[in-house]
C-alpha cells in the first residue's frame, strides 16, 4: 500500500468537511433548534435585498439575497439580516409576517419557519464527500 500524494489528501480533507458540515446542518436544524426553540412569536420582514458582485471584470456577476427581519421577546427587539436562496422564502399569510421560533432560555437563539431548509443541496454536499472519499479510499486500497 502506497502513501498518499499531497492532491489526495486535499481530497480527503474536503470530502469529510462536506460530510462534517452537512451532518451538522441536519443536526443544528431538525435537533437542536427543533427541541430548544419552543416558543411562538410573530415576526416582521424589514427588508428583502438583492446584492450583485463581480470579482473580477471577466466574470459573472455573483447575485445574492438578503433578508431583514425583527421579532419582540418580553419586550427586547431582535433583529437578523441574513442570506438566502432565491427561492428559500415561503411566506403563505400576509406578505412582511412570519413565524420566529425561539429558545425560551436564550430568545436570540431562534429559526424561521418560512425559511425552507435545503436539505436537497445538503444532502448533494454529503453524497459529493461521501464520492470523494470513496474513490480516495477505494484507490489507497487498490494500490
Amino acid at each position: 500500500m502506497e502513501a498518499m500524494e499531497a492532491g489526495d489528501i486535499l481530497v480527503v480533507l474536503i470530502g469529510a468537511a462536506l460530510i462534517v458540515g452537512g451532518v451538522f446542518q441536519i443536526i443544528k436544524r431538525f435537533i437542536f433548534l427543533s427541541t430548544s426553540c419552543t416558543l411562538r412569536v410573530p415576526g416582521t420582514i424589514l427588508d428583502k435585498e438583492r446584492s450583485e458582485r463581480q470579482q473580477f471584470t471577466d466574470s459573472s456577476k455573483r447575485v445574492t439575497y438578503y433578508l431583514t427581519y425583527q421579532y419582540f421577546v418580553d419586550g427586547v427587539e431582535y433583529s437578523k439580516r441574513r442570506s438566502i436562496g432565491k427561492r428559500q422564502l415561503k411566506v403563505t399569510g400576509n406578505p412582511g409576517e412570519i413565524t420566529i421560533f425561539y429558545d425560551p432560555s436564550k430568545p436570540k437563539r431562534h429559526y424561521v419557519s418560512e425559511l425552507k431548509f435545503r436539505m436537497l443541496l445538503t444532502l448533494t454536499l454529503i453524497a459529493i464527500g461521501v464520492i470523494l472519499l470513496y474513490y480516495s479510499f477505494g484507490n489507497v486500497i487498490l494500490l
